[in-house]
């Protein structure tokens, strides 16, 4: 009976462990035809962002733990911190550039609605 439990974990374990690798990618379309362009964008630049301040994490424990030389962390810790400014910067600019189109709607809508008003 314990062969069992521990089979039937082990197998429970190795599928949660090999899931992401065989799972699909999400298909977000909305029905209405319009692309979900920009989440897909902002989310894929804060993943970017998150993958390079994990690694500079990484690079800073194997420092503490005397795994890496210090010339060593250092290019590393840098390379890792030029990528996730690039990534922060990139979608801060993407932000921004939704920022405006959301202004540029809103403005469109105001408009509309003060021509229907007057008429």
């Amino acid at each position: 009976m314990a062969l069992l439990i521990a089979v039937v974990l082990g197998l429970l374990a190795l599928a949660f462990v090999l899931y992401p690798l065989y799972r699909r990618p999400a298909q977000n379309k909305p029905a209405n035809g319009e692309t979900n362009e920009p989440m897909v964008e902002s989310s894929e630049l804060a993943e970017s962002e998150q993958l390079a301040r994990s690694a500079i994490q990484e690079v800073e424990l194997d420092y503490q733990l005397g795994n890496i030389e210090e010339p060593d962390y250092r290019s590393l810790r840098e390379r890792y911190m030029r990528r996730a400014l690039t990534a922060l910067k990139s979608r801060y600019e993407r932000e921004q550039e939704i920022d405006t189109e959301i202004e540029e709607q809103l403005q469109k809508l105001k408009e509309s609605y003060a021509k229907t008003d007057q008429e």
